[in-house]
């Protein structure tokens, strides 16, 4: 695995009008290995539990409680310094994991702590960047 120290860049609002978020038919990650020690996120409203954390293009991340880092489930890039408290993720809790539901299924979203709403994340030249969109948890 690749590791990197996180670059956080919030780009502008990202207006995603009323479409809300689509179904995505790419196949979810691999489940975790053994030994793998990843952050459980529990959901307070249910029994439902997951180590994959969405953003709002429905990339999954997961976040690796040894090493305090965000790891890019897509190339395995791991991101320095994230630390997970809860459902609350960073130093200083500026984004907390929440969750929905799509089509039945129960899912955990990265999101912004104040506004609730779910972050885009992408990888750029081995970059984090972290974009703000006005989508909300589903359901």
């Amino acid at each position: 695995m690749g590791r990197y120290t996180a670059w956080l860049f919030l780009i502008g609002f990202v207006g995603c009008g009323d479409s809300g978020l689509t179904t995505d038919s790419t196949p979810p990650p691999p489940p975790p290995a053994a030994g793998d020690t990843f952050a459980v996120f529990m959901d307070p409203s249910s029994d439902f539990q997951t180590t994959d954390v969405r953003d709002a293009d429905n990339e999954v991340v997961r976040f690796d409680t040894t090493e305090n880092a965000l790891v890019w489930t897509a190339t395995d890039l791991l991101f320095d310094n994230w630390v997970v408290d809860g459902n609350f993720l960073g130093a200083g809790r500026p984004y907390q994991v929440r969750f929905g539901t799509v089509s039945g299924e129960r899912r955990a979203y990265f999101t912004e702590t104040v506004r609730g709403t779910i972050c885009e994340l992408s990888v750029v030249n081995n970059e984090l960047f972290i974009a703000p969109t006005n989508l909300l948890p589903p359901g």
